[in-house]
């Protein structure tokens, strides 16, 4: 039974940022999804800038610099060092928003602290799934929202992000993503719920099917205008919300 490889984030250092071809490009390329999304799901809960945010698993900063720059004070934390690094080196002038090494199951944080809290592409990367969720629950405030995205665990899903993922990008290492840490959204409103978190919506996810995704399955190698977009089915890859009672 594989184990997930997490090593990968550690060496990227600008690659977070200024790479298309690296693999870490195809997270950018969902990160401007997921960003909107967050701008779009705060608004409407009245969570406007000036709360508090928090990243789980940030790496790079791809989603909390934004939220940083946009006015939000926003704490990220990560285990990769050199990706925390990284993401201190861009903060915005002028922006609330710290980086700190921290355990996702054991957060240094007060109860209730948090307006929001982000679970972006990191409950496939961890084991203890629900302690994640649980740890996410207990620092946002009532009334608060945990903010997800995270792969189905459905054979095609496997095809997409399992062989696809290793097909378009050449260097990807192997168990980036493991299919026996795939979630389904069931089970994942099946974890929250004992902890007062209700799930209010999913939306699925998946790679726009247009020149950028052809160009990018020809070249093997993720071309710059490669995106993401919202789909009725949850078959693939899945992102939403629940809130905090």
């Amino acid at each position: 039974m594989p184990e997930i490889n997490n090593a990968f984030y550690d060496d990227l250092g600008h690659r977070w940022f200024e790479d298309d071809g690296h693999a870490i490009a195809l997270l950018r390329a969902e990160g401007r999804l997921k960003l909107a999304y967050t701008h779009e799901v705060l608004a409407r809960h009245g969570i406007g800038p000036g709360a508090r945010v928090l990243d789980v698993a940030c790496g790079g900063g791809l989603i909390a610099l934004p939220l940083a720059e946009a006015g939000y004070r926003v704490e990220g934390i990560d285990l990769s060092g050199s990706s925390l690094e990284e993401a201190r080196r861009r903060v915005p002038e002028g922006a609330d928003a710290t980086f700190r090494v921290g355990d996702a199951t054991a957060l240094e944080a007060e109860d209730a602290t948090y307006d929001a809290v982000l679970l972006f592409d990191m409950l496939e990367h961890v084991e203890d799934q629900a302690g994640v969720i649980a740890e996410a629950a207990r620092v946002v405030k009532p009334g608060g929202v945990v903010l997800f995205n995270t792969f189905n665990r459905t054979p095609l899903a496997w095809l997409v992000a399992v062989k696809g993922f290793k097909f378009v990008v050449r260097e990807a290492p192997d168990h980036i993503h493991v299919w026996r840490l795939f979630l389904p959204p069931t089970d994942l409103a099946d974890l929250a719920a004992p902890h007062g978190l209700t799930v209010e919506e999913v939306h699925g996810v998946r790679p726009t099917l247009d020149g950028a995704f052809g160009r990018s399955l020809l070249r093997r190698r993720v071309d710059p205008a490669f995106s993401f977009t919202t789909v009725r089915s949850l078959a693939v890859g899945y992102m939403g919300t629940a809130v905090r009672s």
